[in-house]
C-alpha cells in the first residue's frame, strides 16, 4: 500500500488537510462562467494555493503543464450523463484505472447518488473500481450525495452516505457539510471526510470553517470557486481557513 500512502500525501498536506478544486463540472453541463477556458482558470487557482484537483481526463490533458508537481489530480471516473439526460442521477464508468494512472492521476472519484433506483448499480462500479485501486496503487476518492435534493444536508443521509462510502471500500469520501451531528459523523468514519461545495445561497467559509472545526479533512469545491470573482482571491482564503488554524 506504499503507492496509496504517497499519493495521499501527495493530496493531503503535512496536517493532514486539503483544499481541492473541483473543474469536472463541464463534463455534465457543458460550458458555463468560470470554465470557459480550462487553462485560465487552473493558471488562477494553482496561484491561489489549491492542494489537488477533480478533473476529468480532456481537462487534465490540456491543463497538466500548469499544474504538475504543483497539485495532486483526481480523475473523475464516472458521469455519462448530461444535462439533457432524463436519468442523470444515474453515473456509469466513463474512464479507466489504467488510463487515470497513465494521465498521472493520485486518485480516482466516482459517484454515487445515495437512495437513487439505480444506486446498486453505482456501488457494484465502485466495488470494481476499489479493486482497480489497489492494483495500481491508486487512491478511491468517493463521492456520495443524497439523490433527494431536499435532504442534501440532513444528518441522516449524510451519516449514511458517510458510512456506505467506507463500507465499500473508499479511501477518502467527498459528501456535504450537515449542522447536526457531523462531527460524530466524521469521528466515526476510518478514512478522511472532505466537505463537498454545497449551495451557492450562504458563505462558504462559513461552512468551511464550521466543518474544518468539527473534523472534516478538507473541502473539494466546485461553483463556489471558478465562479467567484476572484478564483484565486477565494482559493487563498480557503487555504488560510482549512491550514490556518481556522483564523
Amino acid at each position: 500500500m506504499i503507492g496509496k500512502a504517497i499519493r495521499m500525501k501527495r493530496i493531503f498536506k503535512d496536517d493532514n488537510k486539503a483544499v481541492i478544486s473541483a473543474l469536472d463540472f463541464g463534463a455534465f453541463v457543458g460550458t458555463v462562467k468560470g470554465l470557459e477556458q480550462p487553462r485560465t482558470i487552473v493558471k488562477k487557482i494553482v496561484d491561489g494555493g489549491a492542494d489537488a484537483f477533480i478533473m476529468t481526463p480532456g481537462f487534465a490533458r490540456a491543463t497538466h503543464d500548469i499544474f504538475a508537481g504543483k497539485a495532486g489530480l483526481i480523475m473523475r471516473v464516472t458521469g455519462g450523463c448530461s444535462k439533457f439526460n432524463t436519468s442523470s442521477g444515474l453515473h456509469t464508468l466513463t474512464t479507466s484505472v489504467q488510463e487515470a494512472n497513465l494521465l498521472g492521476a493520485d486518485a480516482v472519484c466516482n459517484m454515487v447518488f445515495v437512495g437513487h433506483e439505480e444506486e446498486q448499480r453505482m456501488f457494484e462500479i465502485m466495488q470494481g473500481l476499489s479493486e482497480e485501486c489497489h492494483k495500481y496503487g491508486l487512491l478511491l476518492f468517493a463521492e456520495l450525495l443524497p439523490s433527494d435534493f431536499n435532504k442534501s444536508y440532513d444528518s441522516e443521509w449524510i451519516d449514511l452516505c458517510v458510512r456506505l462510502g467506507y463500507e465499500y471500500g473508499a479511501d477518502v469520501i467527498k459528501t456535504y457539510y450537515t449542522p447536526e451531528n457531523y462531527s460524530e459523523i466524521v469521528k466515526n468514519c476510518p478514512v478522511p471526510v472532505v466537505m463537498a461545495g454545497g449551495p451557492k445561497d450562504c458563505s462558504i467559509y462559513d461552512n468551511v470553517k464550521r466543518a474544518i472545526t468539527e473534523g472534516a479533512s478538507g473541502v473539494a469545491i466546485g461553483r463556489n470557486i471558478f465562479q467567484s470573482e476572484d478564483p484565486t482571491k477565494t482559493v487563498s482564503e480557503l487555504v488560510n481557513i482549512v491550514h490556518g488554524g481556522n483564523e
